[in-house]
């Protein structure tokens, strides 16, 4: 049985108890003595059924509009840390107790409540005796006298710390179906997108080529031309000069058509739906070589100093490229962000620890780093310092996630505003965890 049937059956229990002894009060044989027992049932009752309902009950007493004196009963230490003798010993404790960021809607609440206003149910926070946050549902039950005065309140409290953490945790799933979703779109977009590139971006590179040709097959005729009778114009510029021009422009096109073609299919293979498969073998460093061609452009923005360090004679790896590919390239643009001046370095290094048996990718940059305060929370869900640049929050948790599915560690070395070290650790095995 849950805790709330739990609560309800033993509410409804409390409940028929107090009717019944009620219904004996009413009765007209009942003695003196009998009747003092059922009032103190009834009031034990009545202090049970209160303690289902709530946490605890603290009282303020009003005179002329202000609180004169506070009463915290006693269960506000399993609440708050503080004891009843605390609150009388510290009148302020309270307000105090209240979280910073909250005090002044819980102050505008009090002051309602002193004037006689009625005030709804509030949630706010408050600091707990041992540091820690909790979160308190506060209802606020007024009692006025014969003259509509109120003359004191009761505060009922409920500790409602572990339901604010199961909302936002089914909030916080939520939101991530939906960047699941949105990130499967995105998929098919770029597949779409990819496939319409590709098809224009194919008739420049063989009509480039085609063309390319003819001017080499032309060039001979055209070099016996000048010599015979001097130079000549060509499309507005002398020959001497178009002559080379010309060749490095057929080539400029033909290699540039060609990075669109790369980049296209890399893209189409990024956004093809992944089975998920950790069984697929493959070289790091072609890995790295893709992930570095489909950053290449925020990368040629961000910094004139990049470095490719790839190491020699790594051995062939068993997982996933696909994923591992995606990691490489959120790890990439995390430093492309970090740096806020062309002039700061960024490089990607791969190495193999044969002592350990794993593989070593460092992404390095020379940004703003990352502070003391948020090293432990970077890979956290939605944890973003890049606002102002879209940035979702998801990038290093999925990447920790793919790195932790192949056995391996993704570990930050980062020293505020000088940089920031990003070591991929995998094993050869990924079925064996690797070592921090």
């Amino acid at each position: 049985m849950s805790i709330e049937k739990k609560t309800k059956k033993i509410l409804l229990e409390e409940v028929k108890s107090l009717r019944k002894k009620v219904q004996e009060l009413e009765r007209p044989e009942v003695t003196r003595e009998k009747l003092q027992d059922i009032l103190r049932d009834s009031e034990q009752s009545y202090r049970r059924l209160v303690q289902y309902l709530t946490d605890y009950i603290y009282t303020v007493f009003i005179k002329d509009d202000e609180a004169v004196y506070t009463y915290h009963g006693p269960g506000c230490i399993a609440v708050t840390g503080y004891s009843s003798k605390d609150y009388a010993d510290d009148p302020g404790l309270w307000f105090e107790m209240v979280y910073e960021e909250d005090r002044e809607r819980v102050r505008e609440f009090t002051r309602k409540a002193q004037a006689g206003e009625p005030v709804p149910s509030f949630e706010h926070r408050i600091r707990h005796r041992n540091g820690s946050i909790r979160w308190i549902k506060n209802t606020i039950v007024l009692h006025k006298d014969e003259s509509d005065l109120v003359v004191s309140y009761d505060g009922l409290i409920n500790d409602i710390t572990e339901l604010k953490a199961a909302e936002e945790e089914k909030k916080l799933h939520q939101q991530q179906l939906i960047q699941a979703d949105k990130m499967a779109s995105l998929g098919v977009l770029v597949a779409g997108v990819a496939h319409e590139i590709n098809n224009p971006n194919n008739y420049i590179l063989l009509n480039a080529q085609f063309l390319s040709d003819v001017w080499k097959n032309a060039l001979p005729i055209l070099d016996e031309y000048f010599e015979q009778n001097g130079d000549f114009s060509l499309g507005g510029i002398p020959f001497s000069e178009a002559r080379q021009n010309i060749s490095d422009s057929f080539d400029g096109i033909i290699d540039g058509a060609g990075r669109i073609e790369k980049i296209v299919r890399g893209l189409k293979t990024f956004s093809r739906r992944d089975k998920g498969d950790l069984n697929q073998k493959f070289n790091i460093n072609n890995v790295v070589k893709k992930a570095v061609l489909l950053s290449n452009n925020l990368i040629q923005i961000s910094t004139a100093h990049f470095t490719m360090n790839l190491g020699e004679n790594l051995p062939s790896y068993e997982g996933n490229s696909q994923q591992l590919e995606q990691v490489i390239i959120n790890l990439l643009t995390n430093a492309c962000h970090a740096v806020d001046r062309r002039d700061k370095r960024i490089s990607v290094t791969t190495a193999f620890d044969e002592k350990k048996q794993r593989i070593i990718i460092d992404v390095y940059d020379e940004g703003v780093g990352i502070p003391e305060e948020n090293i432990n929370r970077v890979i956290d869900p939605f944890f973003t310092t890049k606002r102002n640049q879209e940035g979702t929050g998801l990038g290093l948790t999925i990447s920790y996630q793919i790195i932790k599915n192949h056995g391996g560690t993704l570990t930050f070395d980062s020293e505020n505003g000088k940089g920031t070290h990003v070591f991929i650790k995998l094993p050869l095995q990924p079925c064996v965890k690797a070592e921090g």
